[in-house]
Order: structure tokens, then C-alpha cells, then sequence
């Protein structure tokens, strides 16, 4: 006498396409989870937040230009944190407002700070574009200037790439006249 068993077939993934829909159905769960799960985590209770207000409260004791120590963060317990995520933290918890802004503004969501910061930072390069003009006149506002060397090349790139002129002459270009005028003050040359 002889028993057979049923065999269970298991179907295989046999195409590209089905394999690809799998993985966009999986995707697009992740996805969904890692916003509430970001959600959560900004929230009044949640751990960037909390950690922010903790981090500003640190920042605080020591003042904006010092540095917190890492004893004082292990007196804290929060020494094992990541420092990109303190830091992230505290740009959030600072930021709050502008933020939550961004994130309702949205069309997918952010699943982390990281994604958020940078969002809003292309969102603000792209507000105030590249410009050819003198960055720091009509600053009247009493608001700290943002010009700085990145800003400066950043100018120059997009002026020369709007003229279409040879970076790497501006570049030659510039190297020059920064070796020329090394002997000459600087009053000098904003003169010429």
C-alpha cells in the first residue's frame, strides 16, 4: 500500500514583471511605513523632537558658539546618539514651524530629517537662485549676510554657463588674479 502525498507548488516568480510588481508592492509598504513611523518621530512626544529640545537645552548652557562635550552628553544619556541625528534634531526642533510648512507642502511626504533638510534647502537655493548682482547690497534688513565662497562660485558657474563661456578659462582666469593681486590690498583692487 502506498501513500501519496499532496505536493504544495508554490508558484515561482518566473517573469521580470512580476518580480517588479512584488517589489513595488513592498516598496510602496516600506514607504508608507517609514512616514508614520517619521511622523510619529517629529511629533510633540516623539524622538526628534524631544531630542531637539533636549539638544537646545544643551546648546543653551554652553552658548551658540560653544560646543556641548561629550561628557556632558553621556551625563545625558544621549552620547550613543548619532551626532547627524542630534544635530538634525536640533536644525528641526529650531526650524519647527518652517518645517511642518514644508512637510504639509508636500505632495509625497519625507520619511526622515535628512530627506526634509534637504528638501528645504533646494527649495531655498531655487527661491533665491543664483545671481550676478552684488549679493550683499540692499541687505538692509538687518539679517546677516549670506554670501560666502560656495555662494561666490556658485554665482560665477551659473553666469558663466548663462553666457556660455569656457569654465575652465574663468577658472584660469580667476587663479591669475588671485595670484596678481596676493601683493596688492584689498582696497586696491575693489578700486580697479
Amino acid at each position: 500500500m502506498t501513500t501519496s502525498k499532496a505536493l504544495t507548488v508554490i508558484p515561482a516568480i518566473d517573469t521580470l514583471e512580476s518580480e517588479g510588481l512584488a517589489l513595488a508592492k513592498m516598496y510602496k509598504n516600506e514607504q508608507a511605513s517609514l512616514k508614520k513611523r517619521f511622523k510619529i518621530s517629529i511629533s510633540k512626544d516623539g524622538l526628534d523632537y524631544r531630542l531637539g529640545k533636549l539638544m537646545r537645552s544643551l546648546r543653551d548652557e554652553v552658548g551658540e558658539n560653544g560646543k556641548v562635550t561629550s561628557a556632558r552628553l553621556k551625563e545625558v544619556g544621549i552620547a550613543n546618539i548619532d551626532k547627524r541625528r542630534r544635530s538634525e534634531a536640533l536644525w528641526f526642533f529650531d526650524n519647527q514651524n518652517d518645517c511642518l510648512k514644508a512637510i504639509k507642502a508636500s505632495k509625497k511626504g519625507f520619511t526622515s530629517l535628512t530627506a526634509l533638510q534637504l528638501a528645504m534647502k533646494k527649495a531655498d537655493k531655487s527661491n533665491d537662485g543664483p545671481s550676478t548682482e552684488g549679493d550683499t547690497e540692499g541687505n538692509t534688513e538687518g539679517k546677516p549676510s549670506t554670501v560666502n565662497a560656495e555662494s561666490i562660485v556658485a554665482n560665477v558657474l551659473a553666469t558663466a554657463e548663462k553666457h556660455n563661456i569656457d569654465i575652465q578659462q574663468v577658472v584660469l582666469m580667476l587663479i591669475d588674479s588671485a595670484t596678481a593681486t596676493t601683493d596688492v590690498p584689498s582696497e586696491e583692487r575693489k578700486a580697479a
